[in-house]
């Protein structure tokens, strides 16, 4: 694994783990709670433990990403397990932010080019140097 390469995917595995620990927290900056009638009660519990299931199955795959990248980066079949994995977590979240992107308040709509950009960019830092990593290990 090339210097670069090793830098990008553990660049990726720490963008990974900042998101995951930061939508723990995204209901609460963005007051979700108020939202949330009292009259279904359900609803809003679904919706609390929905985020904290993502972000902690984030949280876990690129803790998971990062062990991996960290300690063992040498042509390990479970850095590019892993790295696919990431890859494919961020490329759904582009796609997804393409079709359906979020509504935004107006002081907030900055975000909708953040989001999908961010998701975006984070693909491709994971992407690239898996894709180039796994073409070096098929030609041998």
């Amino acid at each position: 694994m090339k210097n670069l390469e090793l830098y990008l995917l553990r660049f990726g595995a720490i963008q990974t783990l900042a998101m995951a620990v930061y939508h723990f927290f995204l209901p609460m900056q963005f007051g979700w709670a108020e939202y949330v009638p009292e009259s279904a009660p359900t609803i809003g519990w679904a919706l609390f433990a929905l985020n904290a299931y993502f972000s902690f199955n984030l949280l876990v795959m690129g803790g998971f990403f990062a062990y991996f990248v960290f300690t063992k980066p040498k042509g390990n079949k479970r850095v590019l397990t892993f790295a696919m994995m990431v890859l494919l977590f961020w490329l759904f979240s582009f796609a997804y932010q393409l079709i359906r992107p979020m509504p935004l308040p107006e002081n907030l709509n900055w975000l909708s080019y953040l989001l999908p950009g961010l998701a975006l960019a984070n693909a491709m830092i994971i992407g690239v140097p898996t894709i180039r990593i796994m073409m070096r290990k098929r030609q041998g």
